[in-house]
């Protein structure tokens, strides 16, 4: 027996809750994904580049962790083999390009230095240069044609305007135009990696902020809307933590609510809810029994952790402690009997600390109990009150004479 007891919960629906929440979120980050592939997938089958299609199933709107679990990892997993395959496709054919432009002329880069072969020598470069010129030209519009695909959408046109552009340079101009080509090629397509990552981390916050209520979502759904690709990695942990203090809160209305039905199931009665500065600004309510209508339990909520704390109390208008460890010795059997039946639905407590049985018990305001708010309750309340203040003035006269006497 003791004469309050705290506890940890661990509440097994608001994980599930957590859980699915983050899995549908991740499942429309793959939708995403998926329709990007099948963009690119489409495109690149124009140029003879095939390969077999992903699937992302669908999953019921009641679908517990466990089948969003499995239909995330399929999903992951089919996407995961399409990009292996039209990657390992497109680096086979840049092979085969990079030795086709292997075999281009090369560009004479010293004039002769005979004076009577100067002519000569002067023409036969001059049609080495022209076909080079005509060699990278070609291979410029071959690796725009076939990169662009891949590249940034907003990009495509200035990439066949610099591919265009080399079949006006000199051979030597053409062939560094190209290499830069390339550069501008491989950055495109980061590029483009990088705006489709920014467009899944999007669709994924924005499924969370969902769970939110009103301002605070609309709020948040604007930040997402307006920030930068570059910096939606910070947001997301802020988005992150708002949820995630939501939930906390959801969950922390729910374990108190089914710990009061518990405990009005054990004929205990909501009495007041109340500010208590002593307790650091938790939540705090006190219940009230017919089996001891002297005593209450305060039941504490602790805001920043899983914990709440029940302690016995008795009314500050009673000054008899002879019933306080009675008082005690019930309210404890009643927490043992309703942490056992919290446990068969979802709400799991652990007892972290139980003080024993004191000799006395913590008064409190008797305004905070239920009865004390009827007017009879109060004229009885009042009537006994003067009672026990006659009676303590009686002995205390009575005292007083024997001290005389004994004088």
């Amino acid at each position: 027996m003791s004469s309050g007891t705290s506890y940890d919960w661990a509440y097994e629906r608001e994980r599930e809750r957590e859980r699915q929440a983050g899995l549908r979120a991740e499942l429309e980050r793959l939708r995403v994904r998926h329709r990007q592939l099948r963009r690119l997938q489409a495109a690149l089958a124009t140029q003879g580049i095939r390969a077999a299609s992903a699937e992302v199933a669908d999953v019921a709107a009641d679908a517990d962790s466990a089948q969003l679990s499995i239909a995330v990892t399929e999903a992951r997993t089919s996407l995961d083999a399409l990009e292996a395959r039209l990657e390992g496709a497109v680096a086979q054919r840049t092979q085969e390009r990079a030795a086709r432009w292997a075999a281009a002329p090369a560009v004479a880069d010293d004039l002769p230095v005979e004076p009577s072969l100067g002519a000569a020598l002067a023409e036969e470069r001059a049609r080495a240069d022209t076909t080079a010129v005509a060699a990278l030209a070609r291979a410029a519009a071959e690796l725009v044609a076939m990169e662009a695909p891949r590249c940034a959408e907003g990009e495509r046109v200035e990439l066949a305007r610099l591919a265009e552009r080399v079949r006006g340079l000199d051979a030597i101009h053409a062939r560094r135009a190209l290499t830069d080509l390339e550069s501008r090629v491989a950055a495109s397509i980061r590029l483009r990696r990088d705006l489709e990552q920014a467009e899944q981390t999007r669709t994924e916050l924005l499924i969370l902020i969902g769970e939110l209520p009103g301002e605070g979502r609309t709020a948040l759904r604007e930040r997402v809307a307006d920030t930068p690709d570059a910096e939606l990695a910070g947001l997301g942990d802020e988005v992150r933590a708002a949820v995630a203090a939501h939930r906390r809160r959801e969950a922390r209305a729910e374990v108190t609510e089914q710990v009061l039905a518990a405990l009005r199931a054990q004929g205990y009665e909501l009495g007041d809810s109340f500010d208590d500065l002593l307790a650091g600004g938790r939540q705090v309510t006190l219940l009230t029994s017919a089996k001891t209508p002297d005593y209450g339990v305060r039941l504490s909520v602790d805001p920043e952790r899983d914990r709440f704390m029940a302690t016995t109390v008795r009314r500050d208008d009673v000054d008899d402690d002879r019933g306080d460890q009675h008082a005690q010795q019930l309210v404890c059997a009643d927490l043992d009997l309703i942490e056992a039946k919290l446990a068969t639905g979802g709400l799991r407590l652990q007892t972290v600390l139980r003080r024993p049985v004191q000799p006395r018990v913590a008064t409190m305001s008797a305004q905070h109990w239920q009865a004390a708010a009827t007017p009879e309750a109060s004229a009885e309340r009042q009537r006994t009150e003067q009672l026990r203040q006659a009676a303590e003035h009686a002995r205390q006269r009575q005292a007083n004479q024997q001290a005389k006497g004994r004088k």
